[in-house]
């Protein structure tokens, strides 16, 4: 009896998060620092993310609701769009971007507020010692980001190394890192040259 008990408040738990998700108001507020503050170099990096099943329209609030949150008081987020077909996007960082807001960026896009659906968003980056949840199986190494096909908390990502060490990075209290006995996705390279992606149209966010 016990286990049905615990299973009913796990469902009851997991639709309570679902509807406090889809239930989240764009975030509108466009104040921005000074413009003196916006960084006046770019910064080689590797971050990439690949968004699917999304129309540019919507993909493009999506960027701007997280610039919104994020760049209130410092530019933390300036995202690059370019389009690769009619419903495949890539984004890039010419700034960069913090690796911890990086993987909330990931979540972000694939969970954006105010809409019902989700988009597949997949990323990748190379670790640095300083980067947030890296451990020493995961640091200086090339990793794939992506959201559980699984998922049902709606707050972490998951993270496979290019030798296939997997992690569940969680951004709850007490539930930030987890070691997975094999990841849930095995590594795959990025499919489309980030150098090449310069010579494209492209629209910025800040």
């Amino acid at each position: 009896m016990e286990h049905y008990y615990l299973l009913a408040g796990l469902l009851i738990l997991s639709a309570l998060i679902r509807l406090r998700i889809q239930n989240l108001q764009p975030d509108t507020d466009a104040s921005r620092p000074d413009e003196s503050l916006f960084p006046k170099d770019k910064i080689a990096n590797d971050k990439l993310v690949l968004v699917e099943g999304v129309s540019e329209n919507d993909l493009s609030k999506i960027l701007q609701m997280f610039c919104n949150s994020y760049n209130r008081k410092a530019f933390q987020a300036l995202p690059r769009l370019i389009q690769l077909s009619d419903n495949q996007f890539a984004v890039t960082f010419p700034y960069d971007i913090n690796f911890e807001i990086y993987c909330y960026f990931i979540n972000y896009v694939n969970y954006p507020p105010g809409f019902d659906r989700h988009f597949k968003t997949v990323g990748w980056a190379t670790t640095t010692p300083s980067d947030s949840w890296i451990t020493e199986k995961s640091v200086n190494k090339n990793v794939m980001l992506y959201i559980s096909d699984f998922d049902e908390e709606y707050d972490n990502v998951f993270l496979t190394t290019s030798d296939n060490v997997g992690y569940k990075l969680g951004f709850a209290i007490e539930e930030e890192m987890q070691l997975l006995d094999s990841p849930e996705k095995s590594y795959v390279r990025q499919p489309v040259n980030i150098n090449e992606l310069d010579e494209k149209p492209y629209t910025d966010f800040k």
